[in-house]
């Protein structure tokens, strides 16, 4: 199985529509584990991806994310996604006795079109397992074009 990064080319589609306001609607960050297949191109909908995490110190479905659109200084035209970092833990235990977290989608939980819909899809590189500690997921710096998860172009 496989988990391959980047954003949802349905996502792309459902924002020329209107679905998506991502600086109201609610996101939420879900693991899955090295048994999931996810792909970009063709993933739409978080509840029809298998191989979610199981672990203590995760909760089913994910966590809220905390989100604003911003603009780098001096930048008006090109917003970025700020998001607030995330922190499994203390406590968290995964990929010990079952499978290690392998990657993430961020989802749209607000209801209406976008709901459970898939915005992005995150690898993390290699199977991360955690032992009775702390995960945290730390954010680049949105203002610096080079690091931004989420930036416009143009």
């Amino acid at each position: 199985m496989s988990i391959q990064g980047g954003t949802s080319f349905r996502f792309l589609r459902q924002t020329i529509n209107g679905d998506h306001d991502l600086e109201n609607d609610t996101l939420f960050f879900a693991m899955y584990s090295t048994l999931a297949d996810i792909d970009p191109v063709n993933v739409d909908d978080q509840a029809s991806i298998t191989g979610e995490l199981v672990g203590s110190g995760y909760p089913a479905g994910g966590v809220v994310l905390t989100q604003s659109v911003i603009y780098t200084p001096g930048d008006s035209v090109r917003p970025a996604i700020d998001l607030v970092d995330l922190a499994f833990g203390p406590g968290a235990t995964w990929g010990i006795l079952n499978e290690a977290a392998q990657g993430a989608v961020i989802y749209n939980t607000t209801v209406g079109p976008q709901q459970n819909k898939v915005i992005w899809v995150i690898n993390f590189g290699s199977p991360i397992a955690v032992n009775n500690g702390t995960f945290d997921v730390i954010w680049p710096d949105p203002t610096d074009p080079t690091l931004a998860i989420i930036r416009t172009s143009g």
